[in-house]
């Protein structure tokens, strides 16, 4: 079920998830008077998260691209 926000925010999809009663707990209590605002808060974190995990796991596959960006750097620095 896709909602729209009546103070014209984002829409919104309805969805259900299922954890162990003690997570819900603490996420309740976290968040609050607005668990799905947490839980939107949580998973954009988590996939930033995921996304500079990404980064490093592809920098350290190529060092070099970092010497050559270095060495760029400082030609312009340079100039």
């Amino acid at each position: 079920m896709t909602t729209r926000n009546t103070s014209g925010g984002a829409t919104r999809e309805r969805t259900s998830i299922t954890l162990p009663p003690d997570l819900m707990r603490r996420a309740k209590v976290a968040g609050g008077n607005n668990l799905s605002a947490y839980v939107e808060a949580a998973l954009r974190e988590k996939f930033l998260i995921d996304g500079m995990a990404e980064v490093v796991r592809i920098k350290s596959q190529d060092p070099a691209d970092d010497l050559f960006e270095a060495a760029e750097a400082d030609a312009e620095a340079a100039a």
